[in-house]
Formats: C-alpha cells, sequence, structure tokens
C-alpha cells in the first residue's frame, strides 16, 4: 500500500489518532483500507491512483441511492472527488456479508429471493433518460445522457479502458459491436443499476449495497441479469441448482416489484454477455488459482464469450411479438 491511505486520512479526518490501517482487496486502480481509530468508530477509507472518474460515480451513486432507495447504503463520512489524493471516507455497513451466508450453513434459495427484493428495491428510483453517472449528490445525479445503447456501450468501453489483459484485448469493441447491433429499447422507464451486486457487496439483516463506483441508469433487466450473473452464475452454482436458483432469485425480484422489468426475456441473452466481460476483465485473478494452464482456460473463456455473443445477436433479428 501506498501513502494514499495516509494521506487521505489527514486531509479527511486531521483530527483523528489513527490505532490501525488493513489493506483491502480491491480492483486495480483503488486503494481501499479498514481504518481504527483511538476514540471514535472505525471506517473504511478508498482512495484511487489514476483517474478519479470511478470514484466521483461512487460518491454521488451512494449518496443518492442512500437518500432514494430502499436500501442500505454506507453512511459518507467524508468525500472529495477532486482531492489529493481523491477520497471517500464511510461508516461500515451493518449486517451479515452475503459471501458468508452463501458459504455458511445459510438457506441460498432464500438469500436469492432476498436479492432479488434488493435489486428490484434499487430500481425504484426511476429517471427521465438513460446514462452513465458522472457526478452528483443525494439531490440528483448528473449523467452523460443518450439513448440506452450509446449508455451501455459507454459503460463497456470505461470498464476496459479501466485495465484488461492484453491477450484479450478484442472483445469489449466485439461487445460493443453486438450492443450495436442488438440496439436494445427500454420498454420502460430508465432506472437506477447498482452494476456490481456481486456477493462480497451485498449485506443481509438489514440489506444494503456497498460498492457503487459501477453504478449506472438504464434497464432494470440489466441489473437483474447482471445480479444472476454474480450469483447463479458462478463456477461454484452446478447445472442442477441453476434454475431453481434463478427461479428464487426472479422470484424474490418479482413479489418486490410486481414483476419482471419489461424486456427482460427479450434482451437476457444480451445482458449475460454484457455481465460475462468480467470474467476476461479479472482473469489474471482467477486464472493463477486454477489448475488448468492459463492458455487452456483463456481459450475456454473465449469460447464462451463466442456463444454468449451469437446468441446475443439472434435478439437483433427476432421478432419482438414471438410470432
Amino acid at each position: 500500500m501506498s501513502d494514499s491511505i495516509e494521506r487521505a486520512l489527514q486531509r479527511a479526518l486531521p483530527d483523528q489518532t489513527v490505532e490501525t490501517i488493513s489493506p483491502q482487496t480491491t480492483r486495480p486502480g483503488n486503494e481501499t483500507a479498514f481504518v481504527t481509530f483511538a476514540d471514535s468508530d472505525p471506517v473504511y477509507v478508498k482512495t484511487v491512483t489514476g483517474s478519479p472518474r470511478r470514484l466521483r460515480r461512487e460518491i454521488a451513486a451512494v449518496r443518492y441511492a442512500g437518500a432514494h432507495c430502499p436500501v442500505g447504503t454506507p453512511a459518507v463520512v467524508a468525500a472529495d472527488s477532486a482531492g489529493d489524493p481523491p477520497y471517500l471516507v464511510t461508516e461500515p455497513l451493518p449486517g451479515t456479508l452475503f459471501n458468508d451466508r452463501w458459504t455458511g450453513d445459510g438457506d441460498r434459495e432464500q438469500s436469492l429471493h432476498r436479492l432479488g427484493a434488493v435489486v428490484a428495491d434499487v430500481n425504484r428510483a426511476t429517471f427521465d433518460s438513460p446514462g452513465v453517472v458522472t457526478g452528483g449528490d443525494a439531490d440528483g445525479l448528473e449523467l452523460h445522457s443518450g439513448t440506452w445503447t450509446e449508455t451501455l456501450c459507454r459503460t463497456i468501453e470505461a470498464r476496459a479502458d479501466d485495465w484488461f489483459p492484453q491477450r484479450f484485448a478484442d472483445l469489449p469493441e466485439r461487445l460493443v459491436e453486438t450492443v450495436r447491433a442488438v440496439d436494445p429499447v427500454l420498454e420502460g422507464p430508465p432506472t437506477l443499476v447498482h452494476g456490481d451486486p456481486s456477493r462480497i457487496n451485498l449485506h443481509l439483516d438489514p440489506t444494503g449495497l456497498l460498492d457503487w463506483e459501477r453504478a449506472l441508469v438504464g434497464d432494470p433487466a440489466f441489473g437483474l441479469v447482471d445480479a444472476m450473473f454474480h450469483h447463479t452464475g458462478q463456477p461454484d452454482v452446478s447445472e442442477a441448482e441453476q434454475q431453481s436458483f434463478d427461479d428464487a432469485l426472479l422470484s424474490g425480484y418479482r413479489d418486490q416489484a410486481g414483476g419482471l422489468p419489461p424486456g427482460f426475456e427479450r434482451y437476457e441473452p444480451l445482458y449475460r454477455a454484457v455481465s460475462y466481460l468480467l470474467v476476461p476483465q479479472a482473469f489474471d485473478d482467477w486464472s493463477d488459482d486454477a489448475e488448468a494452464p492459463a492458455d487452456e482456460l483463456a481459450a475456454d473463456v473465449r469460447s464462451e464469450f463466442d456463444t454468449r455473443l451469437a446468441a446475443a445477436r439472434e435478439t437483433a433479428t427476432a421478432d419482438p411479438s414471438g410470432s
């Protein structure tokens, strides 16, 4: 860890006496630490080593979601996306980490049902148009607005610009081309989408969501498919389990929202391809722990990516009426 966390603490909480700084695992471009103090409650501190774009988005989204969605969010203690370094200081989110419940003896279908309800609650925040979150606060989000297709393409390109393995450098552009070919159209109002509802970002009892730096405004169906990818589409879920797990998650959404998002079935194949981009993006992180050789794993990733792109492109020529 560099001195960015210490510098952020000096600027955000200059009167506090730091006892411990414990670095946390985070994505490239970020530094995060759990910090304890002599005379006050602990906090999490996040700084960035490159562009503050993602941090600016997270500060805006976490404040906005906390004010407009019935979902727990980390309380912001201090934040400055233009600071040197940029920083976000938050209180720990209460509750049990979803991943602890998942890997323990909890009822997985019940947990997934609650996840579906959380996704639906995030989608309660609606907007006039889709867009990439560029700033804002609890009162409103600043958006780089456009069509949903444009927003999704910008999101893919921005995520690829953050970091992407050279061996998969062609995949983001191929995905963008597929999105443009399908040209998804919103069939309802655009909503807030968390963008990374993984097992380590979700808390239960009470429910809450961490890490809003991938948030966007767009199709709620994309947010739901993305949640399926992060939870039921992982290697530790067997084919025999996946259908019942998917049903539990979708049932939770349906019970909370009164139905699935319009266009969910039509665009699910496209959104499955978009969500899968995280697999090649994080290849260097997970492939080192796998038993198979990296080249073999990379070939499997490409094959699955090709399969998902082909399935997505079929929706470009499908009759929306189903006839």
